[in-house]
């Protein structure tokens, strides 16, 4: 052996020595210890709740309490509904599953692991009671003499029925402990929806606040404050679907959310660098404790919606469910958009074409404006080599050059500025269309033509997409000016492409309306340039 090996073997010891020394063993003590205070601390907490609870039983001082003290398996009772196949645990007799009967493929709604929507006391075994074609209703016992009853009824209008009633049949008063109505956690989605669906999924509650005609929507998280409002309605939503508790003549508590992991999900491009955690909100809306005097009943109702955010039948229903739905910010020109689109649709029965009768009918009001502009271009392009000459005699000359290029444009009748204004006009408008067409549950399983079975789901082929990059390419390759900087060039030549590339997971219904805009602006643009042509 050398001496630098040796140095070198000696360094690398005292190294990990010291490191195992002054880093590692503490990490590890203070692990263990922590490990331990927090097992001695759970240890005494259970003792304490365990004692309290048996205690506040005796005493009649409280009666739902956080343990079960003898746990039975968990039983599932299904309610077949036309919308659905409903099935509910016995452990706080919530809805452990939502088959949705979608139009394209059934969908569980409530595919994650947990107590279930709308459970309650998860502590109470609850057993069938009784059943109709739309109803079924769950009791458990409490305590001997303290029965609660819960019921739900799914009406054909959507707005359906929860009631839950608490009968002392003793002689003494119970009072009940708080006590909550679960949400989650998660809500899922269509199969086309699966991948967006963690960003789009919250827990959301509604408030009427003064000076506003109309509710605002609020959403819920962790570090949230509670409402200082009262609310309608308080649940979770995800981009196509809706569920929510609306109480009925009794004032809820306090709500309280979480974002646990539900699952794993591809990670970036297409998993091939592992998987992620998948997260759901999970959400609970609380009923503070109540005072149940002897031989009594006390009785919580509401309502509650489950299902698809269909924006048609929320304009028939109470509780300004439609208010779920995101318009964004043009939202009134997004629902106008809207409301010419089912017109469309009840003349032509296809949603397809009243997306293009729609497009049409929009570039007809813009006319005018898309004239000016593919004339102002066309007026830009033909002035450019001039331009290009008092570019390079001006060179250095700010100043010069600036007041040429007006003489230029007051010579030849150009104003700039009037390519740029329908541009503007025309972008709030494609922003609503966006959002009216994306959330459109209209669309939902909506066909156009052969392969376009789905208008919210994206081009299963891309031969959209790819068609509007096309027609994109010929319109800007028609505008790029003689002596254009070659930057510039180039990214007038990549946008095409660019669009292309953002479209192809767009919802087809929304391609199918760009498309159709590109084609009918190319059509204006051919014939604006050749009138020119003729004019010179």
């Amino acid at each position: 052996m050398n001496r630098q090996f040796l140095i070198t073997a000696m360094l690398f010891l005292l190294v990990i020595t010291g490191y195992n020394q002054f880093v590692a063993l503490p990490r590890a003590r203070a692990a263990q210890e922590a490990a331990e205070a927090r097992l001695k601390t759970t240890t005494e907490e259970t003792a304490k709740d365990s004692a309290s609870a048996e205690s506040l039983v005796s005493s009649s001082a409280s009666v739902i309490t956080k343990e079960a003290p003898k746990p039975k398996p968990e039983e599932l009772f299904t309610l077949s509904l036309p919308q659905a196949e409903v099935t509910f645990s016995s452990k706080g007799a919530g809805i452990k599953t939502y088959l949705f009967k979608d139009v394209i493929a059934d969908v569980n709604l409530t595919p994650y692991e947990g107590a279930g929507y709308f459970a309650t006391m998860p502590q109470v075994d609850f057993t069938e009671f009784a059943r109709t074609k739309n109803s079924i209703t769950f009791t458990g016992d409490i305590v001997s003499g303290l029965v609660v009853s819960k019921m739900y009824r799914f009406n054909e209008n959507g707005i359906n029925n929860l009631s839950i009633t608490f009968e002392n049949r003793t002689n003494q008063t119970f009072t009940l402990g708080q006590w909550d109505y679960n949400f989650g956690p998660g809500l899922a989605t269509v199969k086309s929806e699966m991948k967006d669906n963690e960003r789009e999924s919250k827990a959301v509650y509604l408030v009427q606040e003064a000076g506003k005609k109309k509710p605002t929507l609020e959403t819920f998280t962790q570090k949230s404050k509670q409402p200082d409002l009262p609310w309608i309605w308080a649940g979770v939503e995800n981009r196509y679907f809706l569920a929510v508790l609306i109480p009925q003549g009794w004032k809820a508590g306090d709500f309280a959310a979480d974002k646990p992991v539900i699952g794993k999900q591809d990670g970036m491009l297409w998993g091939l660098f592992g998987q992620n955690d998948l997260t759901g909100p999970q959400f609970t809306v609380s009923v503070p404790s109540a005072v149940l005097e002897a031989k009594s009943k006390l009785e919580y109702n509401s309502d509650f919606y489950f299902g698809p955010k269909d924006y048609q039948q929320f304009l028939e229903l109470p509780y300004h469910l439609d208010r779920s739905i995101a318009f964004g910010f043009f939202g009134a020109l997004g629902k106008i958009a809207r409301n010419v689109l089912e017109t469309f649709y009840g003349w032509t029965g296809n949603y397809g074409v009243a997306i293009i009768m729609m497009t049409v009918l929009l570039q007809a009001v813009l006319f005018k404006f898309t004239l000016m502009q593919f004339k102002s271009a066309a007026q830009m392009k033909k002035i450019q080599p001039e331009m290009k000459r008092l570019q390079e005699k001006y060179k250095g000359n700010g100043q010069a050059l600036n007041k040429a290029t007006l003489e230029l444009y007051q010579k030849h009748k150009v104003n700039p500025l009037a390519g740029c204004l329908p541009m503007l006009i025309q972008l709030p408008i494609f922003l609503a269309l966006f959002n009216a067409l994306r959330t459109s549950w209209a669309l939902h399983g909506a066909k156009f033509v052969f392969w376009l079975t789905d208008l919210s789901s994206k081009d299963p082929y891309y031969i959209l997409p790819v068609l509007m990059g096309a027609v994109m390419f010929f319109q800007q390759k028609g505008n790029i000016p003689a002596g254009t900087d070659p930057s510039q060039a180039a990214m007038f030549k990549y946008m095409p492409l660019i669009f292309t590339l953002l479209f192809m997971n767009f919802p087809s219904g929304l391609v199918l309306y760009w498309l159709t805009n590109s084609l009918l602006s190319y059509g204006i643009q051919t014939f604006v340039n050749r009138k020119l042509a003729k004019a010179n």
